[in-house]
C-alpha cells in the first residue's frame, strides 16, 4: 500500500502544439495568385492571365481551394458554377512532386462537399485524352465520360468531357 499519492510520478504536461496542419485545405485567396500561376505552368504546361485566376476567385470563390503543405501552396481546384445545379472544374492541378500524396483526394472531398451544400446536382469537367492518370483519378470518384472534345486544348490535343451527378 502506498503511503501517500507523492509517490506516484507527476504527469507530464505538454503544451498545445501551434505547428500548422501538415494539409490543409482552404480557400483561394489573392495572394495565392503567384502560387497558382506557378503550379498551372509546371503542372498544366499552360500561361493565363492572372485575371482569370481573379475571375474565377470572384464567380465562385467557395469553387476556388488551394492545398498547403507546411504552409506552402502545392496545388489547387478551381471551379465554377456554369448552370443551374451544375458545377464545371477548370482546372485541378499539383506540382509533380506532390502528386500521389492525398493532395488531390482532399481538395476533391472539400470540393464535392462545398457542392452537396450548395444544392449541385452535378459536377462536370475536361481533361486531356493523354492524361491517363488524372482520368483514372477522376473515374474512382464516379466522373464518365460523356464525349470526346476533338483540338480542345491550345496546343491541339483532344480531350474528355467527363461528367458525376451527385
Amino acid at each position: 500500500m502506498y503511503g501517500s499519492h507523492s509517490q506516484f510520478p507527476q504527469p507530464i504536461r505538454v503544451a498545445p502544439c501551434s505547428a500548422p496542419p501538415v494539409l490543409r485545405v482552404r480557400p483561394f485567396g489573392p495572394n495565392d495568385l503567384n502560387a497558382v500561376a506557378a503550379i498551372v505552368k509546371d503542372s498544366l504546361r499552360e500561361n493565363y492571365p492572372a485575371s482569370l485566376y481573379l475571375d474565377i476567385h470572384r464567380w465562385w470563390r467557395d469553387g476556388f481551394l488551394v492545398a498547403e503543405w507546411h504552409g506552402t501552396v502545392v496545388g489547387f481546384l478551381a471551379a465554377v458554377i456554369n448552370a443551374p445545379q451544375q458545377a464545371r472544374i477548370l482546372m485541378l492541378a499539383m506540382y509533380a512532386t506532390h502528386r500521389r500524396h492525398g493532395f488531390g483526394t482532399a481538395l476533391m472531398n472539400a470540393f464535392l462537399n462545398e457542392c452537396g451544400l450548395r444544392g449541385v446536382k452535378s459536377v462536370e469537367l475536361e481533361v486531356r485524352k493523354s492524361n491517363v492518370e488524372a482520368i483514372g483519378f477522376y473515374t474512382r470518384y464516379g466522373f464518365q465520360t460523356t464525349n470526346v472534345l476533338p483540338r480542345f486544348y491550345t496546343d491541339g490535343e483532344d480531350g474528355y468531357k467527363m461528367m458525376r451527378h451527385l
